[in-house]
């Protein structure tokens, strides 16, 4: 009965054991299983030295010899403990010196040597029947052999692990492992001293057999309040991401809903909700078809960008699409979202005005040219005959006449070429913050640079104020030209360096990309009137560029490089009211604006 009853009590730590695996399944779990599956075998180990009543000593020995994996093994297993705690802490690095994978290693061997040992006559000879008392019924005690004190050496170095263990958990940084681990030594201590106690006869050998119940019960509470605690803070850090998450949605421009599997809104974000003048309340939970229905009636198409009226009436250009997010096998969110293409197709918009503006120009400066010359024909002839003919009257009036259209042809061709009008450009000339100036003109080309995925980065010397003077059209078509002509050689993903600084008394402007360059035989012709091996393009950009320059006493260069990109490098005059050192700014650090 005293057999059964401490089989029983045996078979307690390999259920915790098992229990330790389904609550979690990790390394640390794993050895701790371990830890308690060798503490279930040595007390079975024991209980089988009270079965000689129920089996023959032949196989009891060979039972008990087997079982003692429990008592021997049981010390590399607390070295790995150590060791585990050593290599996942770096506040811990100066104990690799002790625990490492040699040290590993060699504890292993050496147990594994006693365990051998425990098989042969040298470990244990036979056994004494110690006679009912008091305490306890009567029992088998073995009777070691000359090589015990192999296994002596093995406790001994069970119970320094577990000093060296305690020592670790004081010294580790991370409170749940330093709760837990001085656990691990109270539980590992209690049995140890009871299990020497009891080999040497001091106590009962069943005493160490109920020990086993109370360190399984400790490591078990202490392991579930290390992971509980652990949970719970990864849960309080999660829930201040997800705010954080929540917070970086509502304050992005972009419109973003979030739908689980079933089609279902779980989250959507401040700009899609003013988007539809609608509140977070009447949109989550809800089923995403709830969008394409009145009153929001939304048209969601990933194709192409879309022309969307508001609630509130006023017009947005979106560009739809969608994203599968997976977090693990069984939970799948799908990510839709807008981009508000308004502001960039209000710039683009502006841009097509102006070209149009262009052509118009050209159309009304050939038409001019063409009307101009037989006018001046024509009024030669009228003042001849006004010299001899008596109706002067209807002669001044035809005067009159060809005067007003003379007028509106100067009209077009101040439309038409403003750079080649000195009469105007002395009126236009002003003092240009060049600096502020190619900030309104990069600003010009965020919507274009951002849905064809380029980028233009302004460039400039810090702690100076560059001024010159002309036309501050002039300067904008120059800027523009070039920055487009720039734009329609880079690549996705281009890139524009837009760079502003002084150099040898001159204000220095240079464009660079990293485009596809310029063949050599073509460079050559660049700034011809009408060369262009653009499909659209009219030859004159380039041309009106050049001249421009040189009219306000500049000077442009182009240099370029196939494969590599080009650079337009604009020299200007400074200008008298400058308060800066030119020269000596091309030598400073330059900073990128943002």
């Amino acid at each position: 009965m005293d057999f059964i009853l401490l089989m029983g009590i045996a078979v307690i730590p390999f259920i915790v054991a098992v229990s330790l695996l389904v609550y979690s399944r990790n390394t640390l779990s794993e050895a701790l299983a371990l830890f308690l599956l060798l503490i279930c075998f040595w007390q079975l180990d024991i209980s089988l030295l009270y079965a000689h009543s129920y089996m023959q000593a032949e196989t009891l020995d060979r039972l008990f010899r087997l079982l003692r994996i429990g008592p021997i093994m049981i010390t590399p297993v607390m070295y790995y403990l150590s060791f585990y705690l050593v290599r996942k802490h770096k506040e811990l690095n100066s104990f690799k010196r002790v625990f490492n994978k040699k040290g590993l290693i060699f504890i292993w061997g050496f147990s594994l040597v006693v365990y051998i040992f425990n098989f042969t006559g040298l470990g244990i000879r036979e056994y004494e029947l110690i006679s009912q008392d008091f305490l306890s019924p009567a029992y088998l005690l073995p009777i070691y052999g000359p090589l015990n004190s192999t296994f002596i050496m093995n406790i001994i170095l069970v119970f320094i692990n577990t000093l060296f263990l305690l020592l670790i958990s004081y010294n580790t940084k991370d409170i749940y492992y330093g709760r837990f681990y001085k656990s691990v030594v109270a539980g590992g201590l209690l049995l140890f001293l009871n299990g020497v106690i009891s080999g040497f006869g001091m106590l009962p050998l069943y005493f160490s057999s109920l020990n086993s119940i109370l360190v399984a019960v400790i490591l078990f509470i202490g392991f579930y309040q290390m992971q509980s605690q652990k949970l719970k803070d990864m849960n309080f850090k999660l829930a201040k991401q997800s705010r954080l998450l929540e917070e970086v949605m509502d304050i992005n421009p972009n419109y973003i809903v979030v739908l689980n599997k079933f089609k279902t809104i779980i989250t959507i974000n401040d700009s899609m909700l003013s988007l539809l003048s609608a509140s977070k309340h009447e949109l989550e939970g809800r089923h995403f078809s709830t969008l394409l229905k009145h009153p929001y009636e939304m048209e969601l198409n990933s194709r192409h960008l879309q022309k969307l009226t508001t609630p509130n009436g006023d017009t947005r250009f979106v560009q739809w699409g969608c994203k599968k997010l997976k977090l693990d096998t069984l939970e799948t969110f799908t990510l839709f979202y807008g981009i508000d293409y308004s502001s960039q197709k209000k710039q683009e918009e502006l841009l097509i005005a102006s070209e149009k503006f262009k052509v118009i120009g050209e159309l009304a400066a050939s038409i001019a040219h063409e009307i101009r010359n037989p006018l001046t024909t024509i009024r030669g002839f009228i003042q001849l005959l006004n010299e001899k003919n008596q109706l002067k009257e209807l002669e001044g009036a035809v005067l009159e006449e060809i005067n007003g259209i003379e007028q509106v042809l100067k009209e077009l061709l101040l439309l038409a070429r403003p750079e080649a009008q000195n009469e105007g450009k002395e009126s236009g000339i002003q003092p240009i913050k060049v600096l502020e100036e190619l900030k309104k003109i990069k600003m010009l080309f965020e919507g274009i640079t951002l849905e064809q995925q380029k980028e233009i980065v302004l460039m400039e010397t810090p702690g100076t104020q560059l001024i010159t003077y002309m036309g501050s059209q002039h300067f904008k078509q120059i800027m523009v030209t070039l920055l487009k002509n720039g734009l329609e050689a880079l690549p996705r993903g281009g890139k524009i360096k837009l760079k502003l600084d002084g150099h040898t008394g001159r204000i220095r402007i240079r464009i660079i990309d990293n485009g596809r360059g310029i063949p050599k035989e073509r460079l050559s012709r660049i700034g011809e009137p009408y060369y262009t091996n653009r499909e659209k393009g009219s030859g004159i950009g380039l041309t009106i560029c050049f001249k421009l320059v040189r009219d306000y006493g500049g000077d442009m260069k182009i240099q370029s490089k196939e494969k590599w990109g080009t650079g337009v490098t604009i020299m200007l005059s400074p200008g008298e009211k400058a308060d800066v050192n030119i020269e000596a700014s091309d030598q400073m650090r330059t900073k990128i604006l943002v």
